[in-house]
């Protein structure tokens, strides 16, 4: 009994000063992975509640995002950061009537019809690849309007079909949202065609390697914008 009551009290001991189990091995991540997950949004804010910077992994998903109230806080801050993208909001002057008739494309359409739309975009269906970070890797040229909400986001990066194809929502009027990428499609060196497609109005050119097709409607208080580019 002696010879108990010692050792109890020396076991006891020993397990306290014994080291725990050490901590957890992370493994790495794919190089490839790390880079598309962790660039920064830049050109949609609002996609931060939705971006993927701490997942292992890129899911299926159409990416979407409630629509942002169309307050005059949310549209006259959108609009703010409009003018600067585009040197000034008297840069920004209504476009008018459409010049001529465009190709209709559904409201139901998915990425893969929206990509057939662009001139030059049949080819590249099958490289599509589902997923949120394409609305953040939009060309400089033509970016997602300022604080818009994204719906769907595909795109590749596959040789001969460097393509993005997202679509979004904003709160700021339809007329304001195609005079803004009017000037952003002027700035690849020629001026865009002005189309009425159906219920769409819908932008469409080329300039500075790059092939682009946007087309907007209004829907209630917002403006929905499907925005498809092709870089060459």
């Amino acid at each position: 009994m002696v010879r108990t009551v010692i050792a109890l009290p020396f076991l006891a001991l020993l397990a306290a000063c014994s080291p725990g189990p050490g901590p957890e091995e992370v493994p790495p991540r794919d190089p490839q992975v790390a880079q598309a997950l962790d660039d920064p949004l830049m050109t949609d804010p609002d996609l931060s509640a939705r971006n993927e910077r701490a997942a292992a992994l890129t899911v299926e998903s159409d990416g979407s995002l409630p629509l942002l109230p169309a307050t005059p806080e949310a549209i006259a801050a959108a609009r703010l950061e409009a003018a600067a993208l585009v040197g000034g909001a008297d840069k920004l002057v209504p476009l008018g009537d459409p010049q001529a008739t465009g190709r209709e494309l559904k409201r139901r359409a998915g990425p893969a019809d929206q990509l057939a739309a662009l001139v030059g975009g049949e080819a590249c269906r099958d490289e599509l690849q589902v997923s949120a970070i394409w609305a953040a890797r939009l060309p400089v040229a033509m970016p997602m309007y300022p604080r818009g909400a994204t719906q769907s986001a595909a795109g590749s990066n596959a040789k001969g079909c460097d393509v993005r194809v997202v679509s979004f929502t904003t709160p700021v009027p339809l007329a304001e949202v195609m005079a803004f990428y009017a000037v952003r499609a002027r700035s690849l060196g020629t001026g865009p065609l002005f189309l009425r497609a159906g219920e769409d109005l819908q932008l469409r050119g080329s300039g500075d390697g790059l092939v682009y097709d946007v087309r907007a409607r209004s829907e209630g208080d917002h403006t929905f914008v499907r925005l498809t580019t092709l870089a060459r």
